[in-house]
């Protein structure tokens, strides 16, 4: 009898299937009891190690190369596979933020900046659907642009207490900066707590518009005076209004494509499921990319792709899972009646056996594993190179030669 066990014995030949199985029946002493495992049993307690070596491989390889599937077609088989450190995840964090400032070279969003012309009393401006705003170029002038720098200011009479002769340009330059950027402080500080600091407001416009809001009011227009006075004193608002978006519209030619889909190409299936009599319709989810470790596709691993350390481990298991078996055979019956006496089974011996030697078993393999992780393995090659390099220290040093 043999049990259909899948893949996973691919390449055990004959010779050593036949080598385990008299290893496991001469474990439980076969040599002079019996022992109530067909060939199915054994070989299914050997395709069961095969198969929860390959569970813990393949959590190792999750643990340290999820990085590099992400973002990958989800059919890519990776199953012992070596995943180049092309830094994709990290790539990704990086290009959303340099789009922020337009420097995202690989990004599929044009970002493109746009102008609107302000009226005088007017707060709030329409913008055009399909833009995706990333920066409102409306910020409060700087201060120090505003006060002492300017050397024909008559403000710059008060400056000849500190020795200058006269007023002007002259006083420009031989006042103390230290002044300046006080001046310049105590200004903006005032206007804060009197009067407003420039900032502005995004809200939802009809048909997909945005509706930009300023603060202050802009004050526009032409002669000056109260017409035209904005923040820091007679500094007026600006008359244009700058900003910066993404244009949604028209990306690799699909209207509909934002940019923030990691497979543009991808078209979405439509599905009817019908519950009741009611039929309902709904568009198939996912772009076939891998976004979480339930999609990087990791096979198990066959007995013909195990090296010696695996197979011996395998088992190890193999003869764990078949003394797991025996004991539930066994079980069935605490005692067997034989003319004048009784025989007491050996069921919860077997039991103990199969729990500690998986228990070890599990132990040595997530030891291992985490020993073996990129991450410890980069530690200690750093820890050995800074060991060399202090045993280096210690010798003479070399007679350099120019």
């Amino acid at each position: 009898m043999s049990l259909n066990v899948g893949q996973c014995a691919t390449g055990l030949t004959l010779s050593e299937r036949t080598e385990i199985y008299n290893y496991i029946r001469l474990k439980f002493g076969a040599s002079i009891l019996e022992v109530e495992l067909i060939d199915a049993d054994l070989e299914y307690s050997i395709c069961d190690g095969i198969r929860e070596y390959s569970t813990w491989v393949n959590r190792w390889t999750l643990q340290n190369r999820l990085g590099e599937m992400l973002g990958l077609p989800s059919e890519v088989d990776f199953t012992l596979k070596y995943i180049s450190n092309s830094l994709y995840f990290e790539r990704s964090f990086a290009t959303s933020i340099a789009e922020q400032s337009g420097y995202g070279a690989n990004s599929v969003k044009e970002y493109k900046t746009d102008v609107i012309t302000l009226t005088g009393g007017v707060q709030t401006y329409l913008v055009p659907a399909g833009r995706e705003i990333a920066d409102v170029l409306w910020y409060t002038p700087s201060f120090i642009n505003l006060f002492g720098l300017d050397p024909f200011a008559n403000q710059n009479i008060a400056f000849s207490e500190f020795g200058a002769s006269f007023a002007g340009h002259t006083l420009y330059h031989v006042m103390p900066v230290f002044d300046t950027i006080m001046t310049a402080q105590a200004a903006e500080l005032r206007n804060r707590v009197r009067g407003s600091e420039y900032a502005y407001s995004i809200h939802g416009g009809p048909d997909g518009t945005k509706l930009v809001r300023l603060y202050p009011t802009p004050r526009v227009g032409g002669g000056g005076g109260n017409n035209n006075t904005g923040i820091g004193g007679g500094a007026g608002t600006p008359g244009k209004m700058f900003y910066r978006y993404y244009d949604r519209v028209g990306v690799a030619g699909n209207s509909a494509f934002s940019g923030n889909s990691a497979n543009p190409s991808w078209t979405a299936e439509t599905i009817s499921n019908t519950i009741d009599g009611t039929t309902y319709t709904a568009n198939e989810q996912g772009n076939g990319l891998v976004a979480t470790p339930a999609d990087a596709n990791l096979d198990i691993i066959n007995w013909e792709q195990l090296n010696s350390n695996a197979k011996q481990w395998v088992r190890k298991w193999a003869l764990a899972e078949s003394a797991e078996n025996l004991s539930f055979i066994r079980g069935k019956f605490d005692e067997l009646a034989i003319p004048d006496a009784s025989v007491t089974m050996n069921s919860d011996p077997l039991m103990s056996f199969a729990k500690e030697t998986k228990d070890r078993l599990f132990k040595i393999l997530d030891d291992d594993l985490e020993k073996l992780s990129y991450k410890s393995i980069m530690e200690d090659r750093a820890s050995v190179q800074e060991a060399v390099n202090k045993s280096l220290s210690f010798g003479p040093m070399s007679i350099w030669v120019y």
